[in-house]
């Protein structure tokens, strides 16, 4: 009876480890179609989409994927992986898309989560801890990439800033266009907003932003539509001139001797005085002290 018991027990036991052997085995397979592996970004990848992607993946996937390249994900099974890695890397846009999409086991679907430009946004941040990667552009059918030429105005009526879109001496309408200023410390947004049917985009630009001795904002200005991109940085004069004010212009207690006013002055030679008068005070103590023991010692005597 008992060695049927044991029997009995060993083949459950058998089953046990299967069913879960089968569980980590179906999570290590992701089902990737063809068409999804080769689903590619309506967009191209700048520096804009890798910031906004940074702060998506560390806000979502750091908690199991750790930073990229660190190799500190969360030891799971199955694990999770480093997206910096070469294996992560191999993987096509597509797939990663589908991936965070649609998730598996353990890992969430981010479908209701990230809109599909967020999503490409995170697969940019990945992409840029791949020196070698080269974005794969899909076949238009030969139609050409138009190549941008941005001019930059600025209306004092309106305090807006005028960005025009050109693609050889055309106007380029529905083209998105973000503007920022370039500050000490990063960049401050302006607007987003798309060229009108004349290639032209108005964003406003607050009067009160600190510029330069001659009142000019360093303005970054990107103009894209699909895989069409155009960068822009001008310097152009839009607001009061900051006058910054030396640390030592004025009367100040830190200010040099000519700039210093007469009561430092005479505080100082004061003070230094005192103390040179109590140094003499002491020595001539000491001496005094030292000539009265001498005669003390000549009376015993």
């Amino acid at each position: 009876m008992m060695n049927y018991f044991k029997y009995y027990k060993s083949i459950i036991l058998i089953c046990l480890c299967s069913l879960v052997m089968a569980n980590v085995q179906a999570q290590n397979e992701w089902e990737v179609t063809t068409e999804q592996d080769k689903n590619l970004s309506p967009f191209m990848f700048d520096d804009e989409m890798v910031l906004e992607g940074k702060i998506s993946y560390e806000n979502s996937c750091t908690s199991c994927h750790g930073m990229p390249g660190q190799a500190d994900y969360t030891p799971m099974a199955p694990p999770p992986g480093d997206p910096g890695s070469n294996q992560f890397q191999l993987q096509n846009d597509g797939a990663l898309f589908h991936k965070i999409k649609l998730g598996r086991g353990a890992m969430p679907k981010f479908e209701d989560v990230f809109a599909d430009d967020e999503t490409w946004n995170i697969i940019a941040y990945i992409r840029s801890f791949n020196e070698n990667y080269k974005q794969p552009i899909p076949d238009l059918g030969g139609v050409e990439i138009p190549k941008y030429d941005l001019k930059l105005a600025f209306d004092e009526n309106v305090d807006k800033l005028v960005v025009k879109v050109f693609s050889k001496e055309i106007p380029q309408p529905e083209v998105e266009v973000s503007a920022f200023v370039k500050g000490t410390f990063g960049k401050l947004l302006l607007g987003k907003i798309q060229t009108n049917e004349l290639g032209i985009a108005y964003l406003d630009v607050d009067p009160k932003l600190p510029g330069d001795a001659e009142g000019k904002l360093h303005i970054m200005v990107k103009a894209t539509k699909g895989y069409a991109l155009a960068k822009l940085n001008q310097k152009m004069k839009i607001v009061q001139p900051t006058i910054r004010k030396s640390a030592i212009e004025g009367r100040h207690i830190w200010s040099t001797d000519k700039m210093a006013p007469i009561w430092l002055k005479v505080s100082f030679f004061i003070t230094i005085f005192g103390v040179w008068a109590v140094l003499f005070f002491i020595v001539f103590g000491f001496r005094n002290i030292k000539k009265a023991g001498r005669e003390d010692d000549v009376m015993i005597e």
